[in-house]
């Protein structure tokens, strides 16, 4: 993985001044005969409020360091842990800080005319070289003052490196806090879902659903879990009581014990649970692709899972992700009316529809792919079910070859 990908800048700090310091220096050299007169003035007008600059610049790097980074609960973008040691740093932007200052001041000296320092107006200048330029007290007062300004521009280097480290600390302090919140949260929303009473399994798929809405980089982890909850065997044979005088029948003949309506275990309520979770994963891929919180674009493996049923009806299947229905057992009416399916892929290989149907009713198909090629030839539903018939087939929908009694 990058360092990019995982949060860090893709070129060092040094290099960037390094880089910016030459440029710098090539514009200079390629300025034309006016860049003197400016770079002059400007000389003065930071000589003259040198004070005013370098309490502008504290003040920027209080402010900054007294603010608080907002960081988003991310799984795997962790914030860069300063490696160099603190007077490591500082000397090195001393360094770099004093290299800038003497190309500077070599500038300025050519910019000014290549003045002799300390000459005076007895001191003969030696022959054949250019007339030597006496400092007045004014020029000097300026070269103090350009001085005084470099030591407090060094100053507030050392200041701002220190407010950024301080700021790079928090940030990675910040970090593990948010990291530690979302691992307690997930622990705790797994506990809720593996508990034995349905009303705190159910706490525990809200608590996992408003987690996948609070951590997009763990939003993936979330939905997995769900689909596994979904995945898992319920009831007591291959298909559960949908009523209760489907239970009574099984009941009496000794197919499924006898479950008290209180029971945790209850197949009505395991029923009620799971449909939930359907319903949680249809209204948060309602949600606009713009939209922080939506599921758009992610994969549900719903493979092998006993699904009595279910409504995805309006949802939108975009982006890359994948939806699987492979080797499922579908009971009962699976919807996906209104649908729209402009991404990603829909498959059910290997799907059993033992009883139930799939409706594609007023679905629009805009990029996205439903595969119902390969479903279990034994047990399909009839060909109207799947599409009307006369009515041409989208694009994007794969319909499974006639069948024998049908051709």
């Amino acid at each position: 993985m990058s360092r990019a990908a995982r949060g860090f800048s893709r070129t060092p700090p040094v290099r960037q001044v390094l880089a910016a310091g030459l440029l710098v220096v090539a514009v200079v050299l390629l300025a034309p005969a006016w860049w003197g007169d400016v770079a002059l003035s400007a000389a003065r007008w930071i000589g003259r409020f040198w004070l005013v600059a370098v309490l502008v610049v504290l003040a920027a790097a209080v402010w900054s360091s007294g603010r608080r980074p907002r960081i988003t609960m991310a799984v795997g973008r962790r914030p860069r842990t300063p490696a160099m040691p603190f007077l490591m740093h500082v000397v090195l932007l001393l360094v770099v800080a004093a290299a800038v200052a003497s190309v500077v001041g070599v500038l300025l000296w050519h910019v000014l005319g290549q003045p002799v320092l300390g000459a005076g107006p007895g001191r003969p200048s030696t022959p054949g070289s250019p007339a030597a330029t006496a400092w007045s007290a004014q020029d000097a007062l300026d070269a103090v003052k350009i001085v005084l300004t470099l030591v407090g521009g060094i100053g507030a280097v050392v200041a701002l490196t220190a407010a950024y480290r301080r700021q790079r600390l928090s940030e990675v302090e910040a970090y593990r806090e948010e990291t530690r919140t979302l691992l307690d949260r997930f622990c705790k929303a797994a506990e809720l879902l593996g508990a034995r009473d349905v009303a705190v399994r159910t706490a525990g798929v809200y608590a996992f659903a408003a987690l996948a809405n609070d951590a997009p980089e763990g939003r993936q982890g979330s939905i997995d879990v769900l689909c596994a909850y979904l995945r898992q065997p319920w009831g007591s044979g291959p298909e559960a009581p949908r009523s209760d005088a489907d239970r009574q029948d099984q009941v009496e003949r000794g197919a499924v014990p006898t479950y008290p309506t209180e029971d945790p275990g209850d197949p009505r309520q395991e029923r009620q649970l799971r449909h939930t979770i359907i319903r949680l994963i249809r209204d948060n891929l309602h949600l606009p692709d713009d939209d922080p919180r939506t599921w758009r674009g992610h994969d549900f493996d719903f493979s092998g899972m006993v699904l009595d049923g279910g409504d995805f009806g309006g949802a939108t299947f975009a982006g890359d992700g994948t939806v699987t229905f492979a080797d499922a057992t579908i009971t009962g009416p699976l919807s996906f009316a209104g649908a729209t399916f402009s991404g990603g892929t829909v498959s059910f290989d290997g799907a059993r529809f033992a009883g139930g149907s799939v409706s594609f009713a007023g679905a629009t198909f805009s990029g996205g792919l439903v595969d119902l090629s390969r479903i279990d030839q034994g047990q399909r539903p009839p060909e109207s079910r799947l599409w009307p018939v006369g009515v041409r087939v989208p694009v994007g929908l794969r319909l499974p070859p006639p069948a024998a009694h049908d051709a």
